[in-house]
């Protein structure tokens, strides 16, 4: 449920969930950017394997948020797009080493 926490004054507006930080000590860590919740993201199969055109793709493959959106349709519970990322991050990976083993197979 959306709440009606807001700021003022800011650019782009902070709406919903907003939260003063103004209480020390403050602290910074090192992050690195990622990709979290893409709506219904990009579509995939049961190998993983990203659809171009509607036709999967020989050498890419997709797991977790980037592909959530397409297998729970509206919305989730907490911990869902973790358990979505390990299931098929093993399904993509098992795809991803068969496709390179066969590249490797065509270029012998």
């Amino acid at each position: 449920m959306l709440d009606d926490c807001h700021t003022e004054g800011l650019a782009p507006a902070k709406t919903h969930w907003a939260r003063p930080l103004d209480t020390p000590p403050f602290y910074g860590y090192a992050l690195k950017p990622g990709i979290t919740f893409t709506y219904l993201g990009v579509k995939v199969d049961e190998h993983a394997a990203v659809h171009f055109g509607g036709q999967p793709s020989a050498n890419l493959f997709a797991a977790g948020e980037i592909m959530a959106g397409n297998v729970l349709g509206k919305g989730y519970t907490a911990g869902v797009g973790m358990t979505i990322g390990t299931a098929f991050g093993r399904v993509a990976g098992a795809s991803a080493a068969d496709s390179a083993k066969g590249a490797l197979r065509a270029a012998a």
